[in-house]
């Protein structure tokens, strides 16, 4: 009489978080895949597309140049000084909120790949950042041809952007996973970042200018999404960011990101009976 001999694999509960971290680095160290990925789908979404993704950007040059527009008429502001402003204050606006409403629906809408594909869970959340820079970057060409309109010249200030933007893109990171991991357990949550950050957009100063008002109020000075957008902003303009926006954007950096670690270590492995 033939003996088979079986083995089962425990897995234990203290193995979990463990398996998260390690899903989060294997997920980073795939950089071929995520960002494969977001080119694909930039380039299927302008396919037989004359400009392609230039589209992007030539809609969001027409709504800097309305609002550069309307800034100098209505409120008599210097187009010079405006203009680089608000369109500094759109594309970097543009960048923080798509990374975070397409990370709350960035589980939801793969959920194919999440089922059938043997790949780290995180890969996801990385090709929405990837994907969003990328597009970040043909919008920068507005910034380019509105610096050399407005005469803005390279100076030692903008130095400080090489140290701003790897914090900003480290508030983005957490933001997505956050909004991705808390969306996919509760599918009412895409809805109401939608509708808050509508609210934000008018409560930050993106097209108008903290400056023109005699005292900050608490609604600006408390605002984190008006401090993320100072540090990159002012450099591009050749000034130096706040000392209370640097401590903000890191403080924001450090308790998010390991509040979210806390959450994605809990809820890694529910995330495909999730969605």
């Amino acid at each position: 009489m033939m003996r088979v001999q079986t083995s089962f694999q425990v897995i234990r509960a203290d193995h979990v978080p463990r398996a998260a971290i390690a899903d989060l680095w294997l997920g980073l160290k795939r950089a071929d895949m995520w960002s494969r990925f977001a080119v694909h789908e930039i380039k299927q979404r302008f396919r037989r597309s004359v400009l392609g993704p230039f589209w992007l950007t030539a809609s969001m040059g027409l709504f800097v140049g309305a609002l550069g527009l309307i800034s100098s008429t209505i409120f008599d502001q210097d187009m010079s000084h405006a203009l680089p402003y608000i369109a500094l204050g759109v594309i970097f606006w543009t960048l923080i909120t798509s990374c975070i409403s397409e990370g709350a629906t960035a589980f939801l809408a793969r959920e194919s790949y999440i089922r059938n594909v043997p790949m780290p869970i995180s890969v996801h959340q990385y090709q929405v950042i990837a994907r969003n820079l990328v597009i970040w970057l043909f919008n920068m060409v507005i910034y380019l041809a509105v610096a050399l309109y407005s005469g803005i010249g390279l100076s030692g200030q903008m130095l400080w952007f090489a140290l701003a933007a790897p914090l900003l893109l480290a508030n983005l990171t957490w933001m997505a996973f956050a909004a991705g991991i808390v969306s996919t357990r509760f599918r009412d949550i895409p809805q109401v970042i939608a509708s808050i950050i509508q609210v934000i957009f008018f409560l930050t100063p993106i097209f108008w200018s903290v400056e023109s008002m005699p005292n900050r109020p608490a609604f600006v000075l408390a605002n984190p999404f008006y401090h993320l957008l100072e540090i990159v902003r002012a450099p591009l303009l050749g000034r130096s960011p706040a000392v209370e926006s640097w401590l903000v954007t890191l403080a924001l950096a450090a308790f998010g990101s390991a509040a979210t670690l806390w959450l994605y270590r809990r809820a890694q492995p529910r995330i495909p009976y999730w969605v």
